[in-house]
C-alpha cells in the first residue's frame, strides 16, 4: 500500500495509510454492533437494518448539502443507471452478511470473509483488466485463503446454509468492491457515489423488508425499544453504516479494491481473537491455531512485498487522479 524512498514516506503514502486504518476501523466496529443487534437482541431483520442505515445516510448528506458543508451531484436516471452495478452488489452483500453472522460465531464470520482478496485478485485481472501481481503477492493471498478455510475445519456447529449465504456475500462483496474500484476514475467523488448508491438500494431494502414481514415482526416485539442499550445499539449501528460506507468507498478508490479487501483481512485477525472470548466464546483447537497462523503469515508477506515494491505494484493505482481527499468537497 505504500513504500519507503529514503525512509520517509511520501504525504499521499501516508493519506493511504490513514484511509486504509479509518476503514479497518469502522469495519471491526460494525461486526460486533451486528453481532449485538442481531444475535445478543434477536433483531434478526438483515433487510430493516440496512434500510434504517441507508435512509440515515442520506439524511445526513442532505443536511450537509442543505448547511453547505458539502457538495454533491443530483441524483439522475442516467446517473443511477450509471452505478447500478456497484449498488446491487453493494445491497447483496450487506443482507447476504447479516443473513451470515447471525448463523455464525464471529471467529468463523470473520475466517470467510478473509476469501474475499482471492476473489478481487482474479476480478482485479478480468474485470479491471489489471496485470497479474508478483508470485509472492499471489502466494500471500492463497497462503490467507488457505488459513481461513482451514480455520473453518474447526467449525463444529457447521451450517451448510449459513456457509452457503456467507460464501455468496464474499462473491458479492468482491463484485462490489471491483466495480467501485472501475468507478473511481469518473467524475464522481465518495459522497456522489455513496449518495447515488443510497438511492438505489433504498427501494430494494424497503421494499424486501415489507415481502419478508420484518415491520410487522418488529412491531409485535416493540418491547425491546424500551431497552435504552438496545435503542442505542440501533442508533449507534445506523449512524456507524454510513461511516463504514464512506469509509469503504474513500479505501477503494484511494488505495484499490485489493488492498481494501486485504486491510478487511488484518481486521478480521483481530477480529477472530476478540471473538473468542465474546458473545459465548469459541473453545481453541489446533485446526483454528493452525489456519489463523497460516493466514496471519499471508499477511505478513503481502505487507512485507507491499512495504518494498508498491510502486511497482500493478494493482495499486499510480496516478494521483484516483487519490481522492478525506476532506469533504465545499
Amino acid at each position: 500500500m505504500f513504500s519507503i524512498r529514503n525512509n520517509y514516506l511520501s504525504s499521499t503514502e501516508i493519506h493511504s495509510v490513514l484511509v486504509a486504518i479509518f476503514y479497518g476501523l469502522m469495519s471491526l466496529s460494525m461486526n460486533f454492533l451486528n453481532k449485538v443487534v442481531v444475535s445478543s437482541y434477536s433483531f434478526n431483520y438483515p433487510c430493516f437494518i440496512m434500510f434504517s442505515q441507508t435512509f440515515l445516510s442520506l439524511l445526513i448528506l442532505w443536511f450537509g448539502e442543505k448547511l453547505s458543508l458539502i457538495k454533491i451531484k443530483k441524483y439522475s436516471q442516467s446517473a443511477a443507471y450509471d452505478f447500478l452495478l456497484p449498488s446491487v452488489s453493494h445491497a447483496l452483500h450487506s443482507t447476504l452478511s447479516l443473513i451470515a453472522l447471525k448463523g455464525m460465531n464471529i471467529p468463523m464470520y470473520a475466517a470467510l470473509k478473509r476469501c474475499t482478496p482471492l476473489v478481487n485478485l482474479f476480478l482485479s485481472v478480468h474485470v479491471l483488466g489489471k496485470e497479474w501481481p508478483s508470485w509472492s503477492i499471489i502466494g500471500s493471498i492463497f497462503s490467507i485463503t488457505i488459513g481461513c478455510l482451514i480455520a473453518g475445519v474447526g467449525d463444529y456447529d457447521f451450517d451448510i446454509f449459513t456457509y452457503t449465504v456467507g460464501a455468496l456475500s464474499v462473491l458479492a462483496q468482491g463484485l462490489y468492491l471491483t466495480f467501485v474500484q472501475k468507478k473511481c476514475n469518473s467524475t464522481m467523488s465518495v459522497l456522489d457515489m455513496i449518495f447515488i448508491n443510497s438511492w438505489n438500494t433504498l427501494p430494494f431494502f424497503m421494499f424486501t423488508s415489507l415481502i419478508l414481514g420484518e415491520p410487522m415482526d418488529i412491531w409485535e416485539k416493540g418491547h425491546t425499544f424500551l431497552d435504552p442499550v438496545f435503542l442505542v445499539s440501533v442508533i449507534t449501528l445506523s449512524m456507524a453504516g454510513f461511516l463504514l460506507v464512506y469509509s469503504q468507498f474513500l479505501c477503494t478508490t484511494v488505495c484499490s479494491a485489493l488492498t481494501t479487501s486485504l486491510v478487511g483481512v488484518a481486521k478480521s485477525v483481530i477480529q477472530t481473537f476478540v471473538g473468542f472470548f465474546t458473545f459465548g466464546g469459541v473453545k481453541f483447537n489446533i485446526i483454528n491455531i493452525l489456519g489463523l497462523s497460516l493466514n496471519t503469515l499471508g499477511g505478513i508477506i503481502y505487507t512485507s512485498v507491499k512495504h518494498t515494491k508498491a510502486h511497482d505494484n500493478p494493482l495499486l493505482p499510480k496516478n494521483k487522479s484516483s487519490t481522492i481527499s478525506l476532506e469533504t468537497q465545499k
